[in-house]
């Protein structure tokens, strides 16, 4: 259902007529005025919804489908187009491309800023949305979707977010481990602009109010002015940019954390090196020339102590106190489990500091383990 229509050659947009106007203009056209649908060029009548929004609508069988609008559509569009004008931009409604290719809801340009604005209240799918947001985009012009439904088509938009998130991880074949991913939830309408750049927002079309992850209901014109001044924008780069500098972090960090479970596998889970240390110390005290051997009993007893150790080093640093970690309780999960504080480089680079530590400990202790295995017979090895 059009706001817009030719009459003599002029766009006319019905709710700018007054009663007096539209009642002339009614008036003519049952006298044989001739009214042109902008959109297709086929013939149209007028009327009022039920709500006083003055429009026109096609003459049966026109075949265009802007026959298929709601009145939710008709009346949100007005309201935009009412709200870019009373900020002085130069505005249009149903606005088309010159080769056709698209046909906007609204257009408002000012100061060499273009902007459309799009309200999709029947499904649209992903791949649809990208295509047809990309025309826009290749004509340097700003799109805002405005998404009825949002929450029920939330999914299938946030496999786009999620394949972008998890990229990093695909390629290092497995999940970093340690990570919370919990710090990257967002709403749809920041998994469409961080991972394709579309700028969307939730529409409630029957209350005809907006609303983002943040904000639960927001007046519509309110919403239109903060795009119109750049803030709605500011918002989803900025929250583009805290995503960003986590992932970034995320990936700076990913070497780091899966050595360090490989150390909590060594150290804690399956004490490979006390279990390498173990098997040494059976032959040192199943042979009875070499349990005589104080200074190898001596060399058993460092080891021991150096694993003691690093026991408790591991357990301090993955503690709350270190800083590094915090220890939560994630669903499916009885027990909390420790998650890297991912907030800085600076803690990026302790944690590295103390996988170097763990590094340096191993190398010595394989040397170690090395000069006792050389005091063993050679029917003992």
């Amino acid at each position: 259902m059009p706001l817009k229509a030719i009459v003599e050659g002029e766009t006319i947009i019905g709710p700018d007529l007054s009663k007096e106007e539209w009642t002339t203009l009614k008036s003519r056209h049952k006298k044989g005025l001739t009214i042109t649908m902008g959109c297709c060029g086929a013939p149209g009548h007028l009327r009022i919804s039920k709500t006083g929004t003055q429009h026109f609508y096609h003459a049966v069988d026109s075949g265009c489908n802007y026959e298929q609008e709601s009145r939710e559509h008709l009346e949100i569009k007005y309201q935009i187009y009412r709200t870019c004008k009373s900020e002085n931009w130069e505005t249009y409604v149903e606005f088309p491309a010159p080769d056709r290719t698209w046909i906007s809801d609204v257009y408002a340009i000012r100061d060499g800023r273009k902007i459309v604005f799009e309200i999709q209240i029947s499904t649209i799918s992903p791949d649809e949305l990208e295509e047809r947001d990309r025309k826009y985009r290749n004509e340097g012009i700003e799109s805002y979707w405005l998404l009825d439904n949002f929450l029920e088509r939330s999914r299938d938009f946030a496999s786009w977010y999620h394949s972008h998130l998890y990229e990093e991880d695909d390629r290092l074949g497995e999940t970093i481990p340690y990570i919370d991913y919990s710090i990257f939830d967002t709403g749809p309408e920041n998994h469409i602009f961080i991972a394709k750049g579309i700028r969307s927002i939730g529409l409630h079309a029957k209350k005809q109010t907006l609303f983002t992850t943040n904000n639960p209901e927001i007046p519509l014109a309110i919403w239109v002015r903060e795009v119109l001044k750049g803030n709605y924008q500011k918002y989803l780069e900025d929250t583009s940019a805290t995503c960003h500098k986590k992932r970034q972090l995320k990936n700076l960090a990913a070497p780091q954390l899966i050595q360090f479970r490989e150390f909590y596998q060594k150290i804690i889970r399956d004490e490979t090196y006390r279990k390498k240390v173990d098997s040494c110390y059976r032959i040192f005290k199943n042979d009875k020339t070499l349990r005589k051997e104080i200074a190898l009993q001596k060399k058993f007893d460092e080891i021991y102590s150096e694993l003691d150790w690093l026991g408790k080093e591991y357990r301090s640093i993955i503690s709350e106190d270190y800083g590094l970690f915090t220890w939560k309780k994630m669903p499916g999960y009885d027990t909390p489990r420790p998650f890297f504080r991912l907030e800085s480089a600076l803690k990026i680079k302790k944690l590295q500091e103390c996988v170097i530590r763990f590094n340096n400990w191993e190398t010595s202790f394989h040397s170690a383990i090395g000069n006792l295995e050389r005091e063993f017979p050679d029917d003992n090895r």
